[in-house]
């Protein structure tokens, strides 16, 4: 019966912990998704940047 409790108390602990790094996560880093280019900063809500790959010329 002990080892009951523990597993309970060890289930419980671990629900916590993880629903407090879910609150504090960003949702779009969840997703993995980059809602702004990374090199020139345009709004790209995930799909490739066009002002970017227009100026890469095949590199």
């Amino acid at each position: 019966m002990v080892l009951v409790w523990i597993g309970i108390a060890i289930g419980v602990l671990l629900a916590v912990i993880l629903i407090i790094k879910v609150s504090k996560t960003n949702p779009h880093e969840i997703a993995g998704i980059e809602i702004h280019c990374t090199k020139c900063g345009l709004k790209t809500d995930g799909s490739e940047c066009p002002r970017c790959k227009s100026n890469s010329f095949g590199v």
